[in-house]
């Protein structure tokens, strides 16, 4: 008895460009009687279809049908290349508006942040200048001047700490030095107008024809 194995399907090594074509059964079911390695294509049926490069319009269409690419597959083909095309543009342009949007609140919170410092700057400045003001009027002249000083020191930017200089050596009877501060109140609004209304000056103007007149002629 003649136990001589049945011939085992064989795989063929596959590489690049290469397709392996597995069986013998299976070839013989296609009516083929030998194994064949194609290289560079796939062999569907009696058809070899080429994996190399994109059909030409007039082409066999690579899907098997029989008819020319143009007529067949090209156009599906196209209109999925168009629809990728436009998800991928739709997606840069939702990048680019929401790295835009990011831009805006960044800046947007800068701008919060410096307007929230510029008025804790202008709080301190109104709660600091109404102190020496107020010590001035409780009559603690010293603990005036020292807060007065502490403005100059402070706000440089601003005429406060003159004015309230001026006012303190106004209450201590001293008219020339308070005039000479309310001078330098003059010449700090003369030497910024933009930042205050027409007429601001007139009172300290005021002030210092009243406390040091100029001498007669």
């Amino acid at each position: 008895m003649n136990n001589a194995a049945a011939p085992r399907a064989t795989r063929a090594p596959c590489g690049v460009g290469k397709v392996a074509i597995i069986g013998e059964q299976q070839l013989m079911e296609l009516g083929v009687s030998q194994q064949v390695s194609v290289q560079g294509g796939v062999l569907l049926g009696a058809k070899m279809l080429t994996t190399m490069a994109k059909p030409g319009r007039n082409d066999p269409c690579p899907c098997g049908s029989g008819n020319k690419y143009k007529k067949c597959c090209l156009a599906k083909e196209e209109a999925v290349a168009r629809e990728q095309l436009a998800k991928a543009e739709a997606r840069r342009i939702e990048s680019a508006v929401a790295h835009r949007l990011h831009l805006r609140e960044v800046r947007a919170a800068i701008a919060a942040r410096l307007s929230g410092a510029e008025d804790a700057d202008e709080d301190e400045l109104t709660i600091a200048s109404n102190a020496a003001a107020e010590l001035v009027r409780a009559g603690k002249l010293d603990e005036a001047e020292q807060a007065a000083r502490d403005l100059l020191v402070r706000f440089p930017d601003v005429h406060d700490g003159y004015d309230r200089l001026g006012m303190v050596y106004e209450a201590r009877g001293d008219n020339r030095q308070a005039a000479d501060c309310y001078r330098k109140v003059i010449a700090f609004i003369r030497e910024h107008p933009d930042d205050y209304e027409p007429g601001f000056e007139d009172m300290f103007v005021k002030l210092v024809n009243r406390l040091d007149p100029p001498a007669a002629t």
